[in-house]
């Protein structure tokens, strides 16, 4: 997968894991995805692969395994050592099912909105855009920033796919979605790049 606000192609072996690769580009804490990052030797001889590594702004890693929702049972005890293994290198791990990724519309707004990532629009409205939502700490709505400066939500969408605006709360193509400018601390780290998916780290092995 080639996608611009990543600087090198990932890899996706199924829809699942195109659905998590599509939402992390659009965060404004992912510098870029690795899929199959590394093999780690685990206690008892075991060896993980976990199937993404996210780099943040912030200089962090944080491993991600994609898996169906209906498997994540028989491998605990394994995610859990792996969750250890990457603990003691300061790096979170996260734990993620089809369900989650299809949670509401997240994975078809995601989708929607890479569409207008290749767009081209005038410089004058785009600096509207920006100009207003940095003057708007708290974020404003779709339909405020479209009747406020009268442009259109493509245009939106293209600046969010561009990561110079984000979502405020969580990701979404409505009227009522709140969007913010991206020139915030808070958009720096996993923990973000989580809320957006809806996980916390997984447990390791006390």
């Amino acid at each position: 997968m080639n996608l611009r606000t990543l600087p090198a192609p990932v890899q996706a072996e199924a829809t699942t894991e195109s659905n998590f690769v599509h939402i992390a580009a659009l965060c404004p804490a992912t510098k870029s995805v690795a899929s199959q990052p590394e093999t780690i030797e685990l206690p008892g001889g075991k060896r993980y692969t976990p199937d993404y590594c996210v780099e943040t702004q912030d200089g962090g890693q944080s491993f991600w395994e994609v898996k169906l929702e209906s498997r994540i049972g028989s491998y605990r005890h394994r995610f859990a050592l792996a969750a250890a293994h990457f603990s003691q290198r300061g790096a979170p791990f996260f734990v993620i099912s089809e369900k989650q990724l299809r949670d509401g519309r997240l994975h078809r707004d995601a989708r929607l909105i890479l569409r207008y990532a290749k767009a081209s629009y005038s410089p004058q409205p785009i600096s509207d855009v920006l100009q207003c939502l940095q003057a708007s700490p708290d974020g404003l709505s779709i339909a405020d920033l479209r009747e406020r400066l009268q442009v259109p939500r493509e245009l939106l969408f293209h600046l969010i796919a561009q990561r110079q605006i984000t979502f405020a709360r969580g990701v979404g193509t409505t009227e009522t979605t709140v969007l913010k400018a991206t020139q915030s601390t808070e958009f720096t780290n996993a923990l973000h790049l989580a809320r957006w998916f809806n996980v916390s780290p997984w447990r390791a092995n006390p």
